[in-house]
């Protein structure tokens, strides 16, 4: 069955104006799921850059506890690299949503102006 077929509910031998409607429908459906799951994977990403920048001291502490001063030593030295970059992480999730916002207030704006 081609790609046609499906889309030809009737079998009609034409794709008819309700045909296309429900396909249209079924391309944005999908589209909204794509965005959901893209924003909850980001939300994800983030919170894990987020509870990893909270969560290093701790191992720093718990290495050097546990009597592995070279580690603690090394993880300590890399510690500034890795806070800047999960910083940079969070930092880009919060602005990008925000941008995001004010574009989406911006277009539904004109949209009602219309």
């Amino acid at each position: 069955m081609t790609e046609f077929d499906k889309a030809d509910l009737d079998n009609n031998g034409k794709i008819d104006r309700y045909e296309w409607d429900k396909l249209e429908l079924e391309d944005r459906r999908l589209e909204v799921i794509d965005r959901d799951l893209k924003r909850n994977a980001e939300r994800r990403f983030t919170g894990m850059a987020l509870m990893g920048m909270l969560i290093y001291p701790f191992i720093i502490l718990l290495a050097s506890v546990l009597g592995f001063d070279k580690a603690a030593s090394l993880i300590t030295d890399i510690a500034s690299v890795y806070v800047i970059a999960a910083s940079g992480v969070v930092a880009a999730f919060m602005g990008f949503n925000a941008y995001s916002a004010k574009a989406d207030k911006k277009a539904s704006n004109i949209k009602m102006e219309k």
